[in-house]
């Protein structure tokens, strides 16, 4: 029973403790997650990664991708503001939209202290992803893309390029509070 609550406490906790503004590392809002299981750093293959999140999403073990970032003019800025998540099949099942938009959401969340209830709510049309096209929608300074098909991709250590459903987010670098 304690568990569901544990992600809301800790938010709340380090929110009022932290005034909303106190920098948090960029594995912080992974925890934050519904159904967390591991969260952990590394590379998959010649691919690197930031870290990999598996979570229960009803019933079933998903592992979702990471790749965190800064896009700003200076790049000597230590602050997160993208975000660049996927799994490794080129069409995902709901259960793996859902684990995508999870983790978009608890970034968005931890990272904007300017995320308004409107922008978290844009996540929740990734759920009608259509085949064959990246799409991408900006709401309030907050840009989202995803793909679920053949418009997002890596290439293999032959160069062969591997389909991939994805995701990237993108927010205000001066509303972050995230850090490398």
């Amino acid at each position: 029973m304690t568990r569901p609550l544990l992600p809301a406490l800790l938010a709340l906790t380090t929110t009022a403790a932290a005034g909303g503004l106190e920098p948090i590392s960029r594995q912080q809002p992974l925890h934050w997650v519904p159904g967390v299981l591991t969260v952990t750093s590394g590379h998959l293959g010649t691919q690197p990664f930031t870290e990999t999140i598996t979570l229960k999403v009803n019933g079933q073990r998903i592992q979702v991708y990471l790749i965190t970032g800064n896009h700003s003019d200076d790049p000597s800025l230590s602050v997160i503001n993208t975000l660049m998540a996927w799994v490794t099949t080129p069409t995902a099942t709901p259960a793996q939209k859902q684990a995508l938009t999870e983790v978009a959401r608890a970034y968005l969340h931890g990272c904007n202290v300017q995320a308004t209830p409107t922008q978290l709510a844009l996540l929740n049309t990734l759920d009608r992803w259509e085949d064959g096209g990246w799409h991408e929608k900006t709401l309030e300074g907050v840009t989202v893309g995803w793909a679920d098909g053949n418009s997002f991709g890596f290439r293999d250590e032959a160069e062969r390029l591997k389909h991939r459903t994805g995701l990237s987010l993108q927010w205000p670098i001066q509303a972050s509070r995230c850090q490398f």
